[in-house]
């Protein structure tokens, strides 16, 4: 049986925020439990909702910020998911070594990354 697996959106833009939101919210299986728009609130917002998914607005040529990095080593249950809004790159990244880079995807495919099992991504 298939739960529902709670998102946290993170930083970026409130535009791309709401988009986001509202695309997640009307797939199966995916809730957003939360919008943060600063970091330095998203290890509060992990403590009291537990997400499976933190999505986080960040260009990929600029470097993850040291609360990203820490939020990442003190959750490692949880998936980071970095979306470049000027491209077509994703990158996941969690339990702090394990890091993967995506490009060409369809929202179909973004939302089907979200879905899975986290076990097998």
């Amino acid at each position: 049986m298939m739960y529902t697996k709670r998102v946290i959106l993170a930083d970026g833009s409130r535009l791309l925020r709401e988009m986001l939101h509202r695309v997640i919210n009307k797939a199966d299986h995916l809730e957003v439990v939360q919008e943060v728009p600063n970091l330095q609130d998203l290890p509060a917002a992990i403590e009291r909702f537990d997400p499976e998914w933190v999505i986080i607005s960040l260009p990929i040529a600029h470097p993850v910020r040291k609360e990203i990095d820490a939020c990442v080593e003190a959750y490692p249950a949880v998936r980071f998911l970095f979306l470049s809004p000027h491209s077509h790159s994703l990158k996941l990244k969690w339990q702090a070594a394990v890091e993967e880079d995506l490009t060409n995807l369809t929202l179909k495919d973004f939302l089907g990354i979200l879905a899975k099992d986290l076990q097998h991504i």
